[in-house]
């Protein structure tokens, strides 16, 4: 057991001394039914909470691991993004956990932002015991994910690399080298390069391999890390509109969506695409409503990387192991906007 067999034997009575209340209390506290018309307040419910958080403890999933019991349920957890299943990503990625869920029996539980709860709220609504393992989004500002990391709930993450959880993963590096392959080809050689400023794992790697690239072919790129995917900062509009023998001739977004943004945003500019600038993309994804140009993209298979995330959650509950990290390929999809 190891250090797993460590965490497990914190018990519910732990976490009510700690709380300074009795067991009854602190069972209803970590959302069980109410045992004799128990009730407690909000106060006293996160005072247990942040109990069980302190000491790892993790209601329900140690007994149901001692009597072999699972409640053949998986989650799903976008960490402090939205979950907006009309975004393109979100409804790839729902789409393939769905499909393998009804293959093998599975129940899929979807969990949000958690918008205005805390840590402890989140960590003890995750292994609260309703769900026998997680398919998670990695992100730099994901609440509790060192947290959940070390856990014994199994965990399988996706887009993201992250080097304490198996994750499935697209070949980031390889598709950015595609892009700067391409625009080279095309004779660009200076190059406007939108990332988030999110260090993601996927998004350094994309610009990490476009940049090394880049320098193969005496490239010019100026990379800007926005915030707002959607929006063009002051400085971004000022190299795009100043002088044409000196500003970009492509960019290149980190995602489809901040490409698409940027597309819809040159008409104001009096830009013609791609005459003025080319614009590249990344992942393949369409908005809700289909665009009237073609996007020049990598397109990512997100479908069979949720797939893929299923399969893998399901064997490590199994007991079989996993590989550290599986990477799919990526293609270079020309449209219309180089």
């Amino acid at each position: 057991m190891g250090s797993k067999g460590k965490k497990s034997r914190v018990t519910l009575q732990d976490v009510a001394d700690f709380a300074g209340v009795n067991r009854v209390t602190a069972s209803v506290a970590l959302g069980r039914s109410p045992q004799g018309g128990t009730r407690v307040s909000e106060a006293t419910r996160r005072r247990v909470v942040e109990a069980a958080h302190q000491l790892s403890y993790t209601p329900n999933a140690l007994a149901r691991a001692l009597h072999g019991k699972r409640t053949h349920i998986i989650g799903y957890y976008s960490g402090y993004e939205t979950l907006n299943a009309l975004h393109p990503f979100s409804a790839a990625v729902l789409n393939g956990l769905q499909r393998r869920c009804r293959q093998h029996q599975q129940d899929l539980l979807l969990f949000g932002s958690f918008e205005r709860a805390t840590d402890a709220d989140i960590y003890a609504a995750l292994l609260n015991g309703k769900i026998d393992g997680l398919v998670m989004l990695p992100t730099p500002l994901s609440p509790m994910m060192d947290k959940l990391f070390a856990s014994p709930l199994p965990i399988v993450g996706i887009a993201n690399a992250h080097p304490s959880i198996p994750c499935v993963v697209v070949d980031d590096a390889a598709g950015s080298v595609m892009i700067a392959d391409y625009l080279a080809k095309q004779g660009h050689r200076r190059i406007l390069y939108r990332t988030h400023v999110e260090r993601r794992t996927s998004s350094v790697r994309r610009l990490e391999a476009f940049c090394a690239a880049a320098r193969d072919y005496d490239m010019s790129v100026v990379v800007t890390h926005i915030g707002d995917d959607h929006l063009l900062t002051d400085a971004e509009i000022g190299l795009l509109t100043g002088n044409r023998d000196q500003c970009p001739t492509a960019a290149v977004c980190w995602m489809d969506l901040c490409a698409y943004s940027l597309l819809a945003q040159c008409e104001g500019l009096g830009l013609s695409v791609p005459d003025d600038l080319a614009i590249v993309g990344f992942d393949g994804v369409d908005p809700a409503i289909k665009p009237a140009r073609r996007l020049t993209t990598v397109a990512a298979p997100w479908v069979d990387v949720a797939i893929q995330a299923a399969d893998q959650l399901l064997a490590l509950l199994q007991g079989d192991k996993v590989p550290p990290e599986t990477v799919f390929p990526v293609e270079l999809q020309i449209g219309d906007t180089t």
